[in-house]
Parts: C-alpha cells; sequence; structure tokens
C-alpha cells in the first residue's frame, strides 16, 4: 500500500503464528525494515485485544466442570434418537428451553453458553441421564460442591462474556477498548473482595446455592489469578497507555 516506513509506530497482529513471531515472522521483517531507515527506532507491537481477552480465560482451572458438561451436551446431541426424547421430555416438562447447544471451542462465547444452558437444565438432563441408565456416569450432577462450582462458572463466564461483547464492533478506538478493559479488571477486584466476605450480588446462580456449600476462598483464588493474568496479557497496552499520559501532560 506503498506506506512510509518511517512514520509506523505500531503494529497490532493477531494469533497466526507468521504474524506474531519475533525471530520469522511478520514482527521480525517489520522490525528489520523500519531499522533500515532509522537504527535507533524500535516498532510497538501489540496483539488483538479481543484474542488476548479470550486467551485470559485459559488461566480458569475450571476444566473439571468444564469437561463433564461438554460429556453430557455431547450424550445428548451425539445421537439422534437421543437427541428427540430429551427435546421430547423438555416438551413434557414445560420447559423454557427446546435442547442444548453443543460447544464450541473456536466460538468465543460458546462456553458460557452452554454452561448457562446445562445449568437451567440441570434437573431435566438429571432426568434423563436416569431415564437412559447414565446417571452413574454423571455423579456430579448430584454433588453440592460441584453443583456451586458450576453456578459459580456460570455468573464468571456470563461476564466474561459480557466484556467480549462490549469489545467487539466497529468505529472504536484501541484506548476506548483498552478503557473497557481496565474497568473489568476493577469488577474482578470487587467480585474477589465481595465473596470473600460472602457477598454475592454480582453471582446471582451462585446465591441460588447454600452458603455452606461454597467454597468462597477457591472462587476468590481463581478470580484473582484471571485478574493477574489480565494485567500480565495487557502490559503493553498499559505502558503505552502510561506513555500517552506522560506526552499529554507535557504538551498541556
Amino acid at each position: 500500500m506503498e506506506l512510509p516506513r518511517q512514520k509506523m509506530v505500531i503494529v497490532t497482529t493477531d494469533g497466526c503464528p507468521s504474524l506474531t513471531g519475533k525471530n520469522v515472522g511478520l514482527l521480525r521483517r517489520l522490525s528489520d525494515r523500519v531499522a533500515e531507515v532509522d537504527c535507533t527506532r524500535k516498532l510497538i507491537f501489540l496483539h488483538c485485544i479481543i484474542h488476548q481477552e479470550v486467551l485470559c480465560k485459559n488461566v480458569l482451572d475450571m476444566r473439571h466442570v468444564v469437561d463433564p458438561v461438554v460429556k453430557i451436551v455431547n450424550f445428548i446431541r451425539a445421537r439422534g434418537l437421543n437427541h428427540r426424547q430429551f427435546t421430547k421430555l423438555l416438551e413434557d416438562c414445560d420447559s423454557d428451553h427446546s435442547g442444548v447447544p453443543y460447544h464450541t471451542a473456536v466460538r468465543w462465547l460458546s462456553v458460557g453458553k452452554v454452561l448457562r444452558r446445562v445449568w437451567d437444565l440441570k434437573t431435566e438432563n438429571l432426568i434423563f441421564l436416569e431415564i437412559k441408565g447414565k446417571d452413574e456416569e454423571f455423579p456430579q450432577l448430584k454433588q453440592s460442591e460441584w453443583l456451586s462450582d458450576l453456578a459459580f462458572a456460570v455468573d464468571l463466564f456470563e461476564n466474561m462474556n459480557e466484556l467480549n461483547t462490549k469489545l467487539q464492533g466497529k468505529g472504536t478506538f484501541a484506548h476506548e477498548i483498552y478503557s473497557i478493559v481496565k474497568a473489568f479488571r476493577v469488577k474482578l477486584k470487587l467480585f474477589s473482595r465481595q465473596l470473600s466476605q460472602n457477598i454475592t450480588t454480582h453471582f446471582a446462580t451462585l446465591a441460588t446455592m447454600a452458603q455452606p456449600m461454597m467454597p468462597t476462598d477457591k472462587y476468590t483464588n481463581i478470580i484473582s489469578a484471571l485478574d493477574n493474568e489480565f494485567g500480565s496479557r495487557f502490559a503493553d497496552f498499559q505502558k503505552l497507555a502510561d506513555e500517552f499520559d506522560i506526552v499529554v501532560n507535557v504538551y498541556s
């Protein structure tokens, strides 16, 4: 596009290795090109904000919740007969839902929606599994501690999905999007502080569980780990924001 290299300041990439590789990828090539013009200049490389937010979910130690949920969904949806029978069961129970969605790892909002649906239909799921003689393979549906973890995961992933939705859309500048991320980190600190005091104001699903069943220390640790992951992955954005504030203060 014949853009002048000397005016290149910041490069933002997505998750493709050929773009993010610092040794042989696009980042290295651009750095070398800019160095040809001015050897003292260094490009600032940022990663896609939405992708960074999604990667932060990897720090959540929730596999013991997500894996059984995915197995339950796969058992219901994998065979047409099971799916039809489950749909008929929901009709007989006058359920507000007509089924359970598949979990798709590549869809960023998927896991939160699947957890919510399985939670809403946890009674119907258990009835269906008992009819099929498979309830012993999923003892988690009868365990209070696991159900508490599921309720916590439902609320937490819904908050993450809300953040993800706010980050999407056209016509929004990077500093505005990063402000949304910073505001979410403030919310995480609030969540952790409230849960340590057994306050479930922002965790409506978890609030339906009996208080003695809540391992709040575990939940606050999970939230703290998520907050730290946000701080680590968005450190470049914070550094850039700090430098921008310094420049604005100097010129003002």
